[in-house]
């Protein structure tokens, strides 16, 4: 199906950090696997995008993960004007969209994350799916379901890469596959209290949560902080997070900075 997405810059939210299984495939076409399906998207003109799916695979999977409903625009504008940095960090990032994961494979995902850099990362998560997900196509396997790898064991868990952050993946797997914690019900949870579930996890510590929170939530307040962000706060606010001034989308202006610094004209400042 063919779709106009006003505002979306496919390459920059691919290479967001966001999520581990968004791949460009050559300069207008890119491959997401998410929710147990995959989907290819081609950029056309003017804002219109070539979906390979239905419409009903659309409203059902693919409109809530591209966060359709959300208008950026608006709180883009909305930001404080008398930002430079942040304002700057806008102007250079129009088109990001915050993707909205399934909360299993974004908290994995993040617990992978640690002290690894994406191509890291992606490889990890790939590894993952191809030893224990199911095949959804040529070549092509979902993300595995708790149940899974709660059957696994840590040595064929090391097996992908993974490094002590195995044994964080399968304690959290068999808390979820025993419902010994149930990642839907927390999205029943107000932000405090999903934060302290998240912390409940094996490996999770402040930014993954707030990651997941973030990606996996649509908990916009949440502002994680990596070293890149740290850094920020460091030059542009007195080492004080902005977080809070920045209000209710503070997560999504972060997610701004972040791609904004990790940009080709701007990281060899920090």
């Amino acid at each position: 199906m063919e779709l106009t997405i006003p505002n979306f810059d496919i390459a920059l939210t691919a290479n967001s950090g966001q999520c581990f299984r968004f791949q460009k495939i050559d300069e207008i076409h890119y491959s997401i696997i998410a929710r147990q399906t995959h989907l290819m998207i081609q950029t056309l003109d003017n804002d219109r995008f070539l979906l390979d799916c239905d419409e009903k695979s659309y409203q059902e999977i693919w409109h809530d993960y591209f966060d359709m409903d959300r208008d950026y625009l608006s709180i883009m504008k909305a930001a404080p004007p008398d930002d430079a940095f942040l304002q700057e960090a806008l102007r250079h990032t129009k088109g990001l969209r915050i993707l909205q994961q399934e909360p299993w494979e974004c908290l994995i995902s993040f617990i992978i994350s640690q002290r690894k850099n994406i191509p890291a990362i992606k490889g990890c998560v790939e590894a993952l799916s191809r030893r224990f997900g199911e095949p959804i196509g040529d070549d092509l396997f979902a993300f595995p379901t708790p149940e899974a790898i709660a059957a696994s064991s840590i040595e064929e868990l090391n097996t992908c890469s993974l490094g002590y952050r195995s044994n964080y993946i399968l304690k959290t797997a068999r808390m979820v596959a025993s419902r010994q914690a149930d990642l839907d019900d927390f999205g029943r949870l107000s932000d405090p209290e999903l934060k302290e579930a998240l912390l409940r996890f094996p490996g999770v510590g402040i930014k993954v949560a707030d990651c997941v929170m973030l990606f996996a939530y649509a908990r916009t307040k949440a502002f994680p902080r990596d070293v890149w962000i740290n850094r920020v706060i460091d030059k542009h606010y007195d080492g004080q997070s902005p977080a809070e001034y920045l209000g209710p989308h503070a997560g999504i202006l972060q997610q701004c900075m972040f791609c904004y610094i990790r940009s080709s004209q701007y990281k060899n400042t920090y």
